[in-house]
């Protein structure tokens, strides 16, 4: 069965940005972290006391608008439920020494863009 065209982009970038995370001397903790229908992480990587929680958004162009436009409040929304519920399933990172984050790791052809603290 043939994987349609988006989700091929999608996996793809995913796989892309991990290893720009793993070569800027993160830790990938873990990929595609669910929380029901609430919704989902696509990676989260630490790097000594932080914890980013990054979104991930492939594009074949920039035609329609750059990846941060595409990060609508509900979209925010759901990012927060997700990684408290990922900190309450993960009791050893909800302590003071952690700090989170939320980053957008945007991928267009070949380059990559990192927009690190997207929001708050």
């Amino acid at each position: 069965m043939d994987v349609p065209h988006n989700r091929r982009l999608a996996v793809n970038g995913e796989d892309r940005a991990a290893s720009f995370l793993e070569e800027n001397r993160f830790t990938i903790i873990e990929r595609n972290y669910r929380f029901g229908k609430f919704g989902e992480i696509d990676i989260i990587a630490s790097q000594g006391p932080l914890i980013v929680f990054a979104e991930v958004k492939s594009r074949s162009s920039k035609r329609f608008g750059g990846a941060l436009y595409s990060i609508s409040n509900k979209k925010k929304k759901s990012l927060k439920t997700t990684a408290k519920a990922f900190i309450a399933a993960h009791p050893q990172y909800n302590r003071p020494e952690y700090m989170f984050r939320f980053d957008l790791i945007a991928i267009t052809g070949n380059s990559i863009e990192w927009i690190e603290d997207m929001f708050r």
